[in-house]
């Protein structure tokens, strides 16, 4: 072989190494990646397993201002998903329940920083005028000052134990008291609990809407638009550093497949498959947890592993939560599975397109 023809041989395998790399270098994915944060109340009377007080909140607006992230709606970000426009730096705010902290305490922090917020509301608390949560009066107050309001099911119930008739009923009511009281069209939906399964997804999927979870992990086009994950913001998962490490995440490279949530095994099998070949490097950086374990993780080749808890999980729901670093210090890929014990095995496979 001539030393021409070896050279161009060797440029030809540099590309192909260089092409694969691009995918671990978090500039291809900064365009079209955004942040959701999951808040439910912002009190420090209410219990910290969901809440953040009021001055934590605060620094946590004042932090992505003074940084210059850039802090758009729920529907611009979904948007900007469809359209793969997302800005740098994208993060976007929510809250589930409609809690009255949420008026009270919240929404003087949002104004002073000028941040949207979506709240996903269980109609049902708010018709029965609970203490805890606010009134329709309030939310429509809330409307002129960048707040946005949707579908949380009308009782907040764990969906996986309703049948499909029983489902239907509580997001189309639900849908139907948000437009009838606050003008609502917009058709998206946070599960209850984070607790969803195929089937569930699907018949969300039918209904038209976007869908969020409970799991964590940054969003990128790439996403399920049916379970787009949110990070929790609530007690010591919170606080200012594990803050910042979430809002400067990236979505793992991986396919997102539809994983059935709905599981019967105390340690269930999650297969991850990667858009591209991971390195050997890569591969040994890469690391998941259950309930803040260790779990094993198994790679079957250059682009799939397997990751399975290392022991028996009691509770009803739980999750692998996955991450691997990133070229830049400091940051992360990060992704989230999260099961719920159900006492029937689900039909369908637990890996689909």
């Amino acid at each position: 072989m001539r030393l021409g023809d070896k050279l161009d041989l060797l440029v030809q395998k540099m590309n192909k190494v260089l092409i694969s790399l691009l995918l671990f270098i978090p500039s291809y994915l900064y365009a079209n990646s955004c942040v959701v944060l999951l808040y439910h109340n912002v009190s420090e009377s209410t219990p910290k397993s969901t809440s953040i007080s009021p001055n934590l909140f605060d620094k946590h607006l004042k932090y992505l201002y003074e940084n210059e992230y850039n802090v758009i709606s729920l529907k611009d970000m979904i948007e900007g998903i469809k359209l793969m426009s997302l800005p740098n730096k994208c993060v976007s705010l929510t809250a589930d329940d409609a809690n009255e902290s949420i008026y009270s305490n919240a929404l003087p922090i949002l104004l002073k920083y000028n941040m949207p917020l979506a709240v996903f509301v269980a109609t049902e608390a708010i018709d029965l005028k609970y203490p805890a949560m606010m009134s329709w009066e309030q939310m429509k107050s809330m409307q002129d000052n960048n707040i946005y309001f949707y579908n949380h099911s009308v009782s907040h119930p764990y969906l996986i134990n309703m049948n499909e008739i029983e489902i239907k009923q509580q997001v189309n009511q639900a849908q139907l008291r948000l437009e009838q009281e606050l003008g609502v069209r917009d058709k998206f939906f946070a599960y209850p609990y984070g607790e969803q399964s195929v089937e569930i997804i699907e018949l969300l999927e039918e209904l038209q809407y976007v869908s969020f979870g409970q799991q964590s992990g940054a969003i990128s086009y790439n996403n399920d638009m049916l379970n787009l994950p949110r990070f929790p913001m609530s007690f010591q998962f919170a606080d200012m550093k594990s803050f910042v490490t979430k809002i400067n995440t990236l979505p793992m490279p991986i396919k997102y497949n539809r994983i059935n949530s709905a599981v019967i095994e105390q340690s269930p099998i999650l297969i991850l498959e990667f858009i591209d070949q991971v390195p050997l490097f890569r591969q040994k950086q890469f690391a998941c947890y259950a309930g803040g374990i260790s779990a094993i993780t198994e790679w079957k080749s250059n682009n799939i592993v397997r990751v399975q808890s290392n022991k028996k999980i009691l509770s009803r729901r739980f999750r692998y939560n996955c991450t691997m670093p990133t070229i830049d210090a400091d940051r992360y890929y990060w992704f989230s599975k999260q099961f719920i014990k159900s006492k029937e095995k689900n039909n369908k496979s637990n890996n689909r397109q």
